[in-house]
């Protein structure tokens, strides 16, 4: 079975200190995957790069295993106008935060789990050759470790957003609220999918473990939540929850080829 790592936990095994990852079936989330490839600067609204969905792009690869149009999407201007070129999520939190946007989660988790590290470096051609190449070596890092990416969808977004409207009415979300719910996405992902987390020991986690009686190990300052294990009481939550609905939120998604299911 999968064990699902946050970003702060990927960002240690990268740099190859605390939890040593190589012999573990391990996973990430594709919130994760975007965040460890800073697809998406921490103060806009847009994101530093579009990452192209291999479900569109790969049969365009040539005989070489390159794209013959690789001058064209290299151009900044063109590279801009990329949202047509991958999903959306939208969030839509009814004037009470700003809206989310999350790019790509599907297109990452298709080029991670295929191994499309060509389609990659084409969505990053448009960058300075200094953050390419950091960006490469951290993409190259995810493949040689045979990271497994899962993508949201549609019971993840809604698992989340419940989760969220509980938090919030008890706490108080970080100085940048697209942190919170990149978060809350990533515990829902682990979630929804059934998975153990290994998560960086904070109240959000603690009190999601909390929430779905989740039984949880602690070594040093990370958690081990196990979400495997579903409850009584979880499955009542699952049930009877909705309670983003009360505020009033909504959500969206564009362009995914699968928005349901694994």
């Amino acid at each position: 079975m999968h064990t699902i790592i946050d970003t702060q936990v990927l960002s240690y095994c990268f740099k190859e200190v605390g939890y040593n990852n190589h012999n573990q079936h391990l996973a990430i989330s594709a919130i994760t995957a975007n965040e460890f490839l800073l697809a998406q600067p921490q103060i806009s609204d847009r994101p530093d790069y579009y990452v192209m969905h291999p479900v569109r792009y790969s049969h365009l690869l040539d005989s070489e295993n390159t794209f013959w149009f690789r001058s064209h999407l290299g151009n900044p201007k063109t590279a801009k106008m990329g949202t047509r070129r991958t999903d959306q999520v939208i969030i839509d939190f009814s004037n009470q935060f700003p809206p989310y946007r999350e790019f790509g989660n599907e297109a990452i988790s298709e080029i991670i789990n295929g191994k499309h590290f060509e389609l990659y470096k084409l969505s990053i051609s448009h960058l300075s050759k200094q953050k390419q190449k950091y960006l490469k070596k951290r993409m190259k890092y995810i493949l040689d470790n045979n990271y497994y990416c899962y993508s949201l969808n549609r019971l993840t977004i809604e698992q989340a957003l419940d989760l969220f409207s509980r938090f919030i009415a008890e706490h108080n979300c970080k100085g940048n609220v697209r942190n919170t719910v990149n978060d809350i996405l990533i515990l829902a992902t682990a979630l929804e999918r059934g998975k153990q987390l290994l998560t960086h020991d904070n109240l959000l986690n603690r009190f999601a473990a909390e929430y779905y009686d989740a039984p949880i190990q602690r070594d040093k300052n990370e958690l081990l939540i196990d979400f495997s294990i579903k409850s009584t009481d979880e499955k009542k939550n699952n049930k009877e929850s909705k309670g983003y609905i009360n505020q009033g939120w909504s959500y969206s998604v564009r362009n995914n080829r699968v928005v349901q299911g694994a």
